[in-house]
């Protein structure tokens, strides 16, 4: 910058930018403040209070119709947009026709021309941006079209644009202004509603894909979603006008600040992208992760959905998945074997109640016949001869203790009808028969 030239912001450039300010508001005055415009601005006022008080009998009108047999096509969304727009449509109208009416009579007709053309751009751009899906957006998308378009009619579009484009800075050779902020703004989040678009249907397409499996079809969906990210950002600021390389100079502090304000974001997008790639973790698996047991739901880019047979939904980061030991119930196979410990009391016949526990649970119907059901001797306890059923079930996504629950309950019915006893605790007591036994008895006070 020379040293003759003003810095921005400095108190010479904010008096040139109140001036031409002040300049703007004293020729606005003198086109407009007139009795012609207010004549105009009397006559636009009448034209939306009728258009209000004809709003009520078109909408009945209209929603009579919509009741016909030939209208019962029409979607609820075409029909609610039909009816919003109700009001600006027959203001536009009611103008148009005043409009007309003081062209023939030769009277003045910019504001009544220029309320026409404000409410007819309003219908149009409203109209179009009904394909926006989300209503917020749609409001949003259409309001600042409309506030662009009506700059544009009053003519003020070009000052405003000149006013945004001198406030800025330069970094190196390219020069980065408000005009270039909101451009750059604009068309981000232009671009990024059309990548999602896409994004959408390129993930609708890969689902009806049956040679790919789910974690084959969430990592070509999450990659291809990061790179349109990253194209959107750099065709948002190329088409802008940013120089790229100009923001070199940044990289080093922003990486900086994302490698160490961001590293767990980078951290769980990583594993995310790890465990599609091994397929450790996939959509459908029924896992184990500290005390969390149930069905991975989803799968994201920074952490999995994990759904208990609570109902629970439980949202794990990535980096749990890698850094911590996880039982994986169906990750090569999903046959898994459970355990669970019966004891039966000193006295039985302890190779009949092996056959009997083996036949109970095999009557349960999760229970596979192969790999067999087996029953093992573990030892000899105090109070019990301890006994070990170990069953297999073909699908834990179903839940593992209710199984559990059923196989204990159809042995407890078969030692019941065949008379084999549970263990209880017992105890001995020895009596010293040297001498005679105290008894005392001791009452308390009160």
């Amino acid at each position: 910058m020379a040293a003759n030239e003003p810095a921005p912001f400095s108190t010479e450039w904010t008096s040139a930018l109140m001036e031409r300010a002040q300049g703007v508001l004293v020729e606005a005055r003198d086109a407009f403040v007139t009795p012609e415009i207010g004549l105009q601005a009397v006559v636009i006022l009448v034209a939306f209070g009728v258009s209000w008080l004809l709003r009520a009998p078109v909408r009945t009108a209209l929603e009579r119709a919509f009741g016909w047999q030939f209208m019962s096509r029409v979607n609820s969304t075409t029909r609610d947009l039909v009816l919003s727009l109700i009001l600006p449509v027959i203001a536009f109208v009611v103008l148009t026709l005043t409009r007309i009416g003081f062209d023939q009579a030769g009277l003045g007709s910019f504001a009544i021309n220029l309320a026409a053309s404000l409410t007819g751009a309003w219908v149009l751009i409203r109209i179009l941006t009904a394909f926006i899906a989300e209503p917020f957006w749609s409001r949003t998308a259409a309001t600042l079209i409309w506030f662009v378009a009506a700059l544009n009619i009053v003519g003020l579009l070009a000052p405003l644009l000149g006013l945004l484009a001198s406030v800025g800075f330069d970094v190196g050779d390219s020069r980065i202004s408000l005009l270039t902020v909101v451009r750059a703004a604009i068309l981000l989040v232009v671009l990024y509603w059309v990548a999602s678009r896409i994004s959408k249907l390129l993930a609708a397409r890969v689902e009806q894909v049956p040679t790919l499996t789910p974690s084959a079809r969430l990592l070509i969906t999450k990659s291809v979603q990061i790179a349109l990210l990253v194209v959107v950002v750099a065709a948002a600021l190329s088409i802008a006008g940013v120089d790229l390389s100009a923001l070199a100079i940044f990289s080093g502090a922003v990486g900086l600040g994302i490698g160490f304000g961001l590293q767990k974001i980078f951290s769980n997008l990583i594993s995310g992208l790890i465990l599609l790639m091994d397929r450790s973790v996939k959509p459908g698996d029924v896992i184990t992760l500290d005390e969390t047991y149930g069905k991975v739901n989803a799968l994201g880019m920074r952490f999995a959905s994990v759904v208990t047979r609570d109902g629970l939904e439980h949202l794990i980061p990535n980096e749990e998945f890698i850094t911590t030991k996880v039982i994986n119930w169906s990750f090569s196979d999903e046959a898994v074997r459970i355990k669970r410990p019966v004891g039966v009391a000193y006295g039985t016949d302890v190779p009949h109640a092996m056959q009997v526990i083996v036949n109970a649970a095999n009557s349960v119907e999760r229970v596979l016949n192969k790999p067999e059901t087996r029953c093992l001797l573990r030892g000899f306890g105090d109070n019990s001869i301890d006994l070990e059923v170990r069953f297999w079930i073909a699908d834990p996504q179903q839940g593992v203790n209710n199984v559990s629950s059923e196989v204990l309950l159809a042995i407890w019915k078969a030692f019941q009808a065949e008379g084999i006893q549970f263990p209880f605790p017992q105890r001995d007591v020895h009596l010293d028969a040297r001498g005679p036994v105290r008894v005392q008895i001791e009452k308390g006070e009160g």
